[in-house]
């Protein structure tokens, strides 16, 4: 049986480490569409963002989102914050598979991410702005999810 699980959430929210988990659980592939991307161009998201540019980043995002849904059958998928914010990328992911999101309280996001500066949109946003600007999208998930272990109960 084919699946495809799309986490979606913002920067920190846990989609790299649940999604992982997932796919161990499911016996499926592991995607993280930020490392993807970082394979292909061989620069990080920080570099494509300061030397390219943010729309830029954003048609690589979606080239790359396509691309892993036409060629693989099963995965579990964990987006960038603002993947399923730019172009159709959430109806993209949904009419392929499963969207969740993952509703991480922002102070334990915080907590998390205090000394990580490799996040190109948190130098000029808060959590809370983000999560403000994103949530229409966020909320349009299939499921939405705050601990951890009630993932796994999905599948």
């Amino acid at each position: 049986m084919n699946q495809k699980i799309f986490l979606i959430g913002l920067p920190g929210a846990g989609k790299t480490t649940m999604g992982l988990d997932l796919a161990v659980h499911l016996g499926i592939q592991f995607i993280d569409l930020d490392q993807d991307i970082e394979k292909s161009t061989k620069l990080s998201v920080s570099q494509i963002f300061e030397e390219k540019g943010e729309a830029h980043f954003r048609q690589l995002e979606k080239s790359h989102l396509e691309k892993i849904i036409a060629e693989i059958d099963s995965f579990v998928l964990a987006t960038g914050g603002g993947t399923p914010c730019f172009f159709n990328n959430l109806e993209t992911m949904q009419h392929a598979g499963a969207t969740i999101f993952l509703n991480t309280p922002v102070a334990e996001i915080e907590d998390r991410l205090k000394l990580d500066t490799s996040r190109p949109l948190m130098k000029t946003n808060t959590l809370s702005e983000l999560l403000e600007k994103r949530k229409g999208w966020y909320n349009q998930a299939d499921h939405t999810i705050q601990v951890y272990k009630e993932i796994l109960k999905l599948f």
